[in-house]
């Protein structure tokens, strides 16, 4: 008589134990650290840098996801309205004083566009 092999296939079963961070109170924890300080600090870096709209530009481009950014900076789908804003800005011009021959304490204060500003 023919004799047939029989095969057993093993399947292995491994137990992962799914670990949940709020149970744990990891919570309770962070709520003490100032994560968004540490996180934000480098985005408010370049932000207080920053002296055109080119560099809030890059910014943003460093900040927003790519996704987002890119659709915002292309005038969200219709580069009419992205060309109309750069046109109007285009337009703006900004004449720098240089300061020379003064002596400190120098005031800074200046008006743009009729506000007050504090240099």
């Amino acid at each position: 008589s023919a004799h047939s092999a029989c095969t057993f296939q093993y399947i292995e079963y491994s137990v992962t134990m799914v670990i949940n961070p709020h149970k744990l109170g990891v919570h309770k924890v962070l709520q003490h650290i100032p994560l968004n300080k540490v996180f934000d600090a480098p985005a408010k870096a370049r932000l207080a840098k920053a002296v055109n709209i080119a560099d809030l530009r890059l910014c943003a481009k460093q900040r927003a996801h790519k996704m987002v950014f890119d659709y915002l900076d292309s005038g969200a789908d219709d580069e009419i309205s992205l060309r109309r804003g750069k046109d109007a800005y285009s337009e703006l011009e900004m004449h720098y004083h240089i300061l020379a021959g003064l002596k400190p304490p120098l005031d800074m204060r200046t008006k743009i566009f009729g506000c007050d500003v504090k240099l």
